[in-house]
């Protein structure tokens, strides 16, 4: 299983997929919806795709794209509870990266054995994570 960070979600919907990395997430997304591959995401998620899509989009947009996320086929939505905090605590002090970042990172190690599809960079720097993109 792969936990997808929210920019895979999101370049597709505010990029041209002539660009290179919104085509590539299209293509984690399509393997997703096809059933080639496992994928869950956080609560979190959510948050950051309608503020996102809000800010470029609008309110009506927004709302589109909250619904089409918590329908999206094959996605396991994990929640951001106390331990997942935890963990992201201790990624937060010990690798110093932001804490949104932080919190990816605690629920791709707890739900995908640190295997995360994302183009940040951030994340090569946490140990046990393993990205992909």
């Amino acid at each position: 299983m792969f936990y997808f960070d929210a920019n895979v979600f999101l370049f597709p919907q505010i990029y041209d997929l002539d660009i290179e990395e919104a085509a590539k997430a299209k293509e984690y997304l399509i393997a997703l919806v096809e059933g080639e591959i496992e994928g869950c995401t956080s609560t979190l998620t959510w948050d950051e795709v309608i503020h996102v899509i809000r800010k470029y989009s609008g309110f009506e947009a927004c709302v589109a794209a909250g619904r089409s996320f918590l329908s999206f086929p094959n996605l396991k939505i994990v929640n951001v509870d106390l331990e997942i905090t935890s963990i992201a605590q201790r990624i937060v002090e010990e690798f110093k990266v932001m804490p949104r970042d932080s919190i990816h990172a605690a629920c791709a190690l707890k739900y995908c054995n640190g295997e995360i599809i994302s183009n940040d960079s951030d994340f090569d720097a946490i140990e046990g994570i393993r990205r992909r993109f």
